[in-house]
């Protein structure tokens, strides 16, 4: 767990101690973090689970073979209850030093030098003040464990804590007992390894790596409401954030690897040796002296480039851009919505008041729309920008996100009563390629565009939408007074069924009525999201003609957040106006991203 700080005249750590409040662990695993589960159980998850082979990272920072030592004087502050036999520990705790040191040896410049003899101290006191004075020392200050009997059965929690000598201090860990890792039975390789990993953790913390936590980062919920949703799931090997970080995978700051399924093949203290390792970025700030801060890029003029496929600038991209906080509830907050210049890009400042290492503000979500190419999103986060500067040696943060074209539309339209030149050409088609419709007539081929749509119609167009052109509407009884024997009462009832529609009133569907451009944004949306969907509440201001107290209007400003409409002209939505079979034909391909 991460220290926080409070800056004044001397230096607060916030003392957050990871204490479970029952077991087994998987039900605490989101609140806790992969990294700390130095509890019960294993974390299980019900998605395919992330296993990582044995790895061979390369390092992308070269001068991290090439370090002077620095060291550091190790103490063990025990509980006397975890020492009956103070000789065993003068034997045991010197394997423990050997093997926190095996896995500092691998990419940091950082070792600890220990003395059984002086260097284990008994204490039922907690030995540290948890402040001291600004700035910290950034070499040969002492490194301090401080653990208690744990009262459970297993070995868990820990934060990094602080001493006014200067001290870092690896606090709040609790043991079940001091091991011999070399004469480990069968069972206990699980425990003595959490000690290692919630140590080699908090000590990344005391030289400044990890502040936010890693973890909070392995499962984020793409909680923006707006298409294309993008979450974030660690055990997903498909996952577009972690995949391109493997080195992430091994580093005891994002997780304890004996408490993560998938792992099960570190079954020997040598293989566990062999494979933990700090990922570069941690290691490049616990070899840095950076205790007292972190640099990162700058985060005031940060560039986004939409490009195609094979680099081509694309103006007039739409760009949207979320503060997204890394807790359960993942409340995401719209901070930038705006169009890509003749270059391609635009730029944005990350924003905040305060350092951004916290999960509050560490994370954004960037999510980009272009007339003929597939929506994409993509996160970047606050430890992006450390790699940035840290690994690869820029103070910019420039991030590209390709797009990639639709399907090319036909040269020549398929129906002969919409041109090539009519504003809903394009969307004509792609609904007529995903066998939407077929149009109005077949001979001639007919769309009728300005022909008004149906309730009726609408059934048929949204099920269609939803669940492929195969798709054909079980025969049962009717629900609506007025719907037996209509040509469409299957469709209706599927539509009803689906929990999108519960008719018009009075048991009735009224088939035959059109549809108003705010029903259909109802529809649409509960198309698209589900019968539950509620959108969030809204400000009432983005349409001229539609008030905060306009019984449709939060959908109907969702439906704009979501970038299927920009309304009908002139700054207005045109509410109660009927849906044209045209404007359903835009409507339907942005909704469902019909290719």
């Amino acid at each position: 767990m991460a220290p926080k700080f409070f800056f004044n005249s001397t230096l607060t750590v916030l003392i957050l101690t990871l204490i479970l409040g029952s077991f087994p662990a998987p039900v605490q695993a989101a609140s806790i973090g992969l990294a700390e589960l130095a509890s019960a159980g294993k974390f299980s998850s019900p998605t395919t689970q992330r296993i990582v082979d044995k790895p061979d990272f390369a390092f992308k920072n070269e001068t991290l073979q090439q370090l002077t030592v620095k060291e550091h004087v190790f103490k063990f502050y025990l509980d006397p209850a975890l020492v009956p036999n103070l000789d065993f520990a003068k034997i045991v705790l010197p394997k423990y030093i050997a093997d926190m040191n095996a896995i500092l040896a691998k990419n940091t410049d950082r070792r600890l030098v220990f003395n059984p003899e002086t260097d284990i101290i008994l204490t039922n006191t907690q030995p540290h003040s948890n402040q001291a004075t600004p700035p910290l020392p950034v070499e040969n200050f002492e490194i301090w464990a401080n653990a208690v009997l744990s009262n459970y059965p297993v070995s868990y929690g820990g934060y990094a804590g602080v001493d006014s000598s200067g001290a870092g201090v690896l606090a709040g860990l609790n043991w079940t007992r001091l091991y011999d890792p070399e004469l480990l039975a069968s069972g206990e390789l699980a425990d003595y390894w959490t000690q290692i990993s919630n140590m080699l953790h908090e000590m990344a913390h005391v030289f400044g790596a990890g502040i936010g936590e890693y973890y909070n980062l392995s499962i984020i919920k793409d909680a923006t409401e707006v298409s294309p949703l993008l979450d974030i799931d660690i055990f997903d090997s498909d996952d577009s954030f972690w995949s391109d970080k493997p080195d992430f995978m091994a580093d005891p700051l994002l997780r304890n690897v004996v408490r993560t399924e998938g792992l099960e093949w570190l079954s020997t203290r040598e293989a566990l040796l062999a494979f933990v390792r700090y990922s570069d970025l941690s290691a490049t700030i616990m070899s840095g002296n950076y205790r007292n801060a972190v640099p990162t890029a700058d985060l005031s003029n940060i560039v986004v480039r939409i490009t195609t496929d094979g680099g081509t600038p694309i103006d007039n991209a739409n760009v949207k851009i979320w503060s997204v906080v890394g807790n359960s509830s993942y409340q995401a907050q719209l901070m930038v919505d705006d169009s890509t210049d003749p270059s391609g890009q635009i730029s944005f400042a990350w924003g905040g008041p305060n350092n951004p290492h916290n999960n509050y503000d560490f994370l954004r979500l960037i999510k980009v729309y272009k007339d003929g190419y597939t929506p994409s999103a993509k996160y970047i986060s606050i430890f992006d920008a450390d790699i940035v500067k840290l690994i690869d040696g820029s103070d910019s943060l420039d991030i590209t996100i390709p797009l990639e074209k639709t399907d090319p539309l036909p040269s020549t339209s398929t129906f002969a009563d919409v041109s090539i030149d009519h504003f809903a050409w394009p969307w004509i088609e792609k609904l007529y390629s995903a066998g939407v419709t077929g149009g109005c007539s077949t001979s001639p081929m007919l769309y009728c565009p300005d022909q008004i749509v149906t309730r009726a119609q609408m059934a048929i167009f949204l099920e269609r939408s939803m669940k492929g052109s195969g798709f054909i509407p079980p025969s049962i009884p009717t629900s609506f007074a007025d719907t037996t024997g209509h040509w469409a009462q299957d469709w209706i009832e599927a539509l009803a069924s689906d929990g999108i529609t519960g008719g018009c009133g009075n048991g009735s569907y009224c088939p035959d009525a059109p549809v108003t451009r705010a029903q259909m944004a109802i529809f649409l949306l509960r198309a698209m999201y589900g019968a539950d969907y509620m959108p969030a509440p809204t400000s009432g201001l983005t349409f001229a003609d539609v008030s905060p107290t306009y019984w449709a209007v939060t959908w109907i400003e969702q439906l704009n957040n979501e970038n299927i409409t920009s309304g009908c002209g002139g700054g207005n939505f045109c509410p109660d106006a009927p849906v044209t079979r045209a404007q359903m034909a835009v409507f339907l391909g942005k909704a469902f991203n019909l290719p």
